[in-house]
């Protein structure tokens, strides 16, 4: 099966994005065994209304005879559901200079449906840099032989269809209809813990037709925790609890490269609200802008968003240029696959925040 040079997965829950992702990329190296795998977050792009592009551009360049084939993840934000100036940015570059033996997949938190309805263009129009030339860009993709995918998250109804798709198509299981209704209402929306569930008992036991019982042993037994929890016992800060959630996703995960990278993601999400919260008093009392604000961060629930306010308001620049750094150092442990040094990289940061002495130490 020939790949599409690029991949657009769309939709507000990192579980579904990275499942389609993680089933590319692997295609993409069974097919480019040597190929190098990279990551770009948001801040490898700038913040600002104009992108830096020079990185992603390099590795877009044709390297002749010494071989370049690579496989390319990048994890772009957007704005009220909206491709911003950065993404045009980038998606322009990447349909303008993409080339043979390079395959790309983007995430990006849910857009529009119409979005699906843009038709593929070759004819490339200069300059598109800003918001409003979102579906010119989408277009040019298309033109290459991109594949955009907008996912909805299954919700009501939907859910438990959802489930029992999950694990006949992931993990050859069914499950009884009280014991679907049971691992619905108990995980409450929560797919990664629906994931893991089904994991577990796949892995551990020889049953194929899940009753509620089981359902019920397992989840009276078992911790089950967000990437997102991480970022915010760190803040907290709660480095114990940081340190457990941290060893919960990773020895629960199937694939720990994806919960890491799940992790840095959310991470440099929030990094950046703070970063851009900083000075911004209207926040904590003009509801009307903070809304739209974390929006865009996908930060939605009060408390998330009142502990962004308070460290934009008093985390010290030391501390926070400290958290950036070690989260690119885990970002750049993750494009090399050493999984080993992003973790030591994550856990450096639950430390640090209670501990000054670990901010102190240098590299030997």
């Amino acid at each position: 099966m020939s790949l599409a040079p690029v991949y657009i997965f769309s939709c507000d829950d990192p579980f579904l994005k990275n499942e389609k992702s993680s089933e590319v990329i692997a295609k993409a190296r069974a097919q480019m065994p040597d190929a190098t795998f990279m990551i770009f977050t948001g801040s490898d792009f700038s913040t600002g209304a104009t992108a830096n592009l020079a990185k992603l551009e390099n590795e877009l360049i044709d390297p002749g005879l010494f071989g370049g084939d690579r496989i390319i993840k990048i994890y772009l934000n957007i704005t009220k559901g909206e491709l911003n100036a950065i993404a045009v940015q980038v998606l322009q570059l990447i349909a303008k200079r993409h080339r043979e033996g390079v395959v790309i997949v983007i995430e990006i938190d849910a857009i529009a449906k119409s979005y699906n309805k843009v038709a593929p263009a070759t004819t490339f129009k200069d300059n598109l840099s800003k918001k409003d030339d979102a579906k010119d860009v989408i277009a040019n993709i298309k033109g290459i032989g991109g594949i955009l995918e907008i996912m909805d998250i299954p919700v009501g109804e939907a859910f438990p269809q959802w489930i029992l798709n999950t694990a006949q198509r992931k993990y050859q299981l069914t499950l009884e209809q009280d014991a679907l209704q049971t691992l619905a209402m108990r995980t409450e929306g929560n797919l990664v813990a629906v994931d893991q569930f089904l994991l577990l008992v796949k892995t551990t036991t020889n049953v194929q037709i899940i009753n509620s019982e089981l359902v019920n042993k397992y989840l009276s037994q078992n911790s089950r925790f967000d990437e997102n929890e991480f970022t915010f016992a760190v803040l907290k800060p709660d480095t114990l609890r940081a340190l457990n959630i941290l060893s919960s996703l990773c020895a629960t995960s199937s694939n720990l490269s994806t919960i890491l990278s799940n992790i840095v993601s959310h991470f440099d999400r929030v990094l950046q609200a703070i970063d851009n919260a900083r000075g911004r008093r209207d926040l904590f009392t003009n509801f009307k802008v903070r809304f739209p604000f974390f929006r865009q961060y996908r930060l939605f629930d009060d408390d998330s968003q009142k502990m962004v306010i308070f460290a934009a308001q008093n985390m010290p620049m030391d501390f926070y240029d400290y958290l950036v750094s070690e989260l690119n150092n885990a970002s750049t442990a993750l494009q090399n696959f050493d999984q080993r040094k992003a973790l030591i990289a994550l856990q450096n940061m639950a430390v640090s925040t209670c501990y000054k002495q670990v901010r102190d130490l240098k590299p030997l």
